[in-house]
């Protein structure tokens, strides 16, 4: 996701609605480009994801996972390409889905909701 993707400020405390963890671990629902209707999120078809040449979502589709933490080759070139690539929340999004691996998504959300994070503002963490 460009660097410029998620939203400033929205910490606290947040509902279901505020979380859609994408096959790579970012929240969708947190995302500039998603709000402002530029992105269909990374669940709906690739040519209207921000990023056609997204490379998680064919391959964790090929592989039949939601998220690349499903797969046994979790943390993945790709995504070690992507944790490193200076962009802070994108490594963040990487450490994440280590814990989400660990505990599963709804009790990482929950977790997070108990403490007031949201995890994916460049500012919050």
């Amino acid at each position: 996701m460009a660097s410029g993707g998620l939203s400033g400020n929205h910490c606290g405390s947040m509902g279901a609605e505020d979380w859609d963890i994408s096959v790579c671990g970012l929240n969708c629902a947190k995302c500039r480009l998603f709000q402002s209707g530029e992105c269909g999120k990374c669940r709906g078809p690739l040519e209207v994801h921000w990023s056609p040449n997204c490379r998680f979502l064919p391959c964790a589709r090929e592989k039949g996972h939601r998220y690349c933490f499903e797969c046994k080759d979790f943390i993945c070139e790709k995504l070690e390409e992507f944790a490193s690539d200076g962009i802070a929340h994108h490594k963040r999004t990487v450490e994440n889905m280590k814990e989400m691996r660990e505990i599963g998504v709804e009790a990482w959300i929950e977790e997070k909701n108990s403490k007031e994070q949201c995890m994916f503002c460049p500012g919050c963490y």
